[in-house]
């Protein structure tokens, strides 16, 4: 007797799984577990998707839990994209902990995709002095100290271009931010979420302009590299040492930059940006694809242990 179609792709199905099991074996390696987990979560997708499709009752694309950290993530973020931006430079001494994005205005050859718009070049998370910190003083003026950190990091480059074109150089006036002090903890998450929605071109994961947040100790202890960052925006004096060789070329830095802008588009509108935020809480929307891969692909070479002061400061 024939069996019937969805008896068939059922116990097809069932078989599948089973030779999957079968190739585990008693002693698997870790790049075959690896392998394994990532094609059955991704499997495991499709599978509800196809279970949900055959029940008349209709199934919420998410719950809302207030405790998810991706939840937290994206309520987070969204708290910092109201925030008023405010020029880098003047950023005043406050107390608290949290969440920010730089953004960049000004006219360098390597980011005019990105100036002038809601797009931020890096973003970042300051934790808090007190792991437990419960109020913005106990959290201390991590936030704030962070960013006027980053405004003389970018400030020692300006001093040492002042004879370049504009389109080479930085000035510091040319950056703003918005900043949030958030729960401790909750920085965690939501530094995540924006590096996952924006992929800034100065965050490490993107693979394409890193090492901005370094802090600097002697080359002959630590290391042999010099951070791209250093290399296109020079004037560190510990990262000027000529024993450090550069771990990317002008023209491969180049090459990223603009990769990953051609497979991220900058945003332009805040609105916009804003209602792309909140749609990842509408729970009758068909399930979206989130960018979990950095821009310029899995394979290209990103910051490694024995570049200048190691991986990029947290």
């Amino acid at each position: 007797m024939a069996i019937a179609p969805d008896r068939a792709a059922i116990k097809a199905l069932e078989t599948a799984l089973a030779v999957v099991l079968e190739t585990v074996g008693s002693n698997p390696s870790p790049a075959i577990v690896r392998r394994i987990r990532e094609g059955l979560a991704a499997h495991a997708d499709a599978l509800e998707a196809a279970r949900s499709a055959t029940d008349s009752i209709r199934m919420p694309r998410s719950t809302f839990d207030p405790a998810d950290p991706k939840v937290v993530g994206r309520t987070v973020s969204i708290a910092l994209l109201a925030q008023p931006l405010v020029p880098l430079a003047d950023v005043p001494p406050a107390y608290g902990s949290g969440v920010y994005a730089i953004y960049y205005r000004g006219q360098h050859r390597l980011y005019a995709g990105i100036s002038g718009s809601e797009t931020p070049i890096y973003v970042g998370k300051a934790d808090p002095a007190k792991d437990d910190g419960s109020t913005t003083r106990e959290q201390g003026p991590k936030l704030t100290g962070r960013l006027m950190e980053h405004a003389g990091t970018i400030a020692t480059a300006e001093a040492s271009s002042v004879r370049m074109p504009p389109d080479m150089s930085l000035r510091v006036s040319d950056f703003t931010c918005r900043r949030l002090v958030c729960s401790t903890n909750a920085q965690l998450v939501a530094e995540k979420h924006l590096i996952r929605t924006f992929w800034p071109i100065w965050n490490s994961e993107t693979k394409a302009c890193w090492g901005m947040s370094k802090h600097g100790d002697a080359a002959s202890t630590r290391s042999n590299k010099r951070s791209p960052w250093d290399v296109v925006h020079p004037g560190r004096q510990w990262a000027l040492d000529k024993r450090l060789v550069d771990s990317l070329t002008p023209n491969e830095i180049a090459r990223r930059i603009e990769a990953t802008l051609e497979r991220v588009r900058p945003r332009r509108d805040h609105a916009a940006l804003l209602e792309e935020m909140l749609a990842g809480f509408r729970q009758d929307d068909p399930p979206r694809a989130d960018q979990d891969v950095p821009p310029v692909g899995e394979s290209a070479a990103g910051p490694e242990t024995d570049e200048a002061v190691g991986v990029e400061d947290e």
